[in-house]
């Protein structure tokens, strides 16, 4: 049931059409040599070129057999035949998740882009490598199960009273203003799910905490920004239904498992990594506190 509040904000160009809070220097995308992993390839390779980011390429390797670099930029080649050749193309051998994280820290990576990584298995909906990467990286992870639309249009952000909801909604609208068509806006929906039936008692402490989010990232220019007050027993099936119905190109939420709990990225984002029907940029852990710090 869609709340009767609907509340609408333009984020103002004030620092002009050139300031923009997104800055990618380094992407690295990580590949399983499978098929499912060429939307998270393709994706790289828009995207690194459209935020002027170098795109370095990664593979963990079960054994020292083979030539890998080689096997590795043709895996590229299939997925993104046109595509410029990545800065770096790189293979090692180790425990996945702890190399690309690693690496990741090398780099100083500004965003690791993973596919499914054996979606729906006994690991859970990422399987055991990418919700790893996801729990301990340095930077936003985007899961692409799907090719990233770009450039983008509709982003949703579910946002709830916490710090990783604040740093969910910071990166959305930043993301939601650099990455829009030149010229033109992006839509950014911040979605709260209330499981109260009276959710509006809620609404004033969700809308402070949206309220500054937008003001740490008052530069983000031309971002059409909306908040929707939902009430829904299930709030990831009301994530999925709103991400569906509105067609977004892009999901952003926070992610709050720890390994001693029986969902390694938090209950609503474990559920929606399972069915999304687009590209999901999660926050991790790390990044939340980093910013909690800087802000507090």
């Amino acid at each position: 049931m869609v709340s009767d509040r609907t509340v609408h904000h333009v984020v103002p160009n004030s620092f002009g059409e050139s300031m923009r809070l997104l800055t990618l220097n380094s992407v690295l995308v990580a590949t399983d040599l499978g098929e499912t992993s060429f939307p998270a390839i393709r994706t790289a390779a828009r995207l690194a070129p459209l935020a002027g980011a170098g795109l370095h390429l990664m593979h963990v390797a079960a054994d020292r057999s083979g030539d890998g670099e080689n096997q590795l930029a043709e895996h590229f080649r299939r997925a993104v035949p046109d595509a410029a050749d990545p800065a770096s193309v790189r293979v090692v051998r180790g425990p996945p998740a702890a190399m690309i994280v690693e690496y990741a820290n090398q780099l100083g990576a500004d965003v690791v882009i993973l596919g499914p990584h054996r979606r729906l298995t006994a690991t859970g909906p990422l399987g055991s490598t990418a919700t790893n990467v996801v729990r301990t990286a340095p930077c936003p992870c985007l899961v692409a199960s799907t090719e990233l639309r770009l450039p983008l249009e509709r982003v949703l952000v579910p946002v709830d009273i916490s710090d990783v909801a604040s740093a969910a909604l910071s990166l959305a609208l930043s993301w939601a203003s650099a990455l829009r068509s030149p010229g033109g806006s992006a839509d950014l929906v911040a979605l709260h799910v209330s499981q109260k039936p009276d959710p509006r008692s809620e609404h004033d402490r969700v809308h402070g905490e949206v309220g500054r989010a937008r003001e740490l990232a008052r530069g983000a220019a031309h971002v059409v920004f909306s908040e929707q007050l939902v009430y829904g027993s299930d709030p990831a099936k009301e994530i999925l239904r709103h991400a569906a119905s509105m067609s977004a190109d892009l999901v952003v939420m926070g992610t709050r498992g720890t390994g001693g709990t029986s969902s390694e990225l938090g209950s609503v984002a474990d559920a929606v990594v399972r069915d999304t029907p687009c590209p999901l940029l999660l926050v991790p852990p790390a990044v939340s506190q980093r910013r909690n710090d800087v802000s507090g």
